[in-house]
């Protein structure tokens, strides 16, 4: 049976290990977009000006970018479970 340290505990830990997670995945998508192929590409190509200002989302592939977005849900989740905890 777990006590009411050991929850908090567990929760602490989750929370810290899926922030190290999005710092994590953060990093590698802000890499991926400084060196992507599109950015090495000549800007005058009319392709390339046409996408010059683009958000990061529209360059990077939908599904890393969900995975961060799901991860970053699932910590705030987390937070709410600690505060409500800490509450109790």
């Amino acid at each position: 049976m777990n006590t009411k340290q050991d929850i908090k505990r567990d929760l602490e830990e989750r929370i810290l290990s899926k922030r190290q997670q999005i710092e994590f995945d953060r990093k590698n998508l802000s890499l991926e977009t400084e060196f992507s192929q599109e950015n090495r590409e000549n800007p005058e190509v009319m392709e390339e000006a046409k996408n010059y200002d683009d958000p990061t989302e529209s360059v990077l592939e939908t599904d890393e970018v969900k995975a961060l977005r799901t991860a970053e849900n699932d910590l705030n989740e987390l937070m709410k479970q600690l505060q409500e905890f800490n509450k109790g």
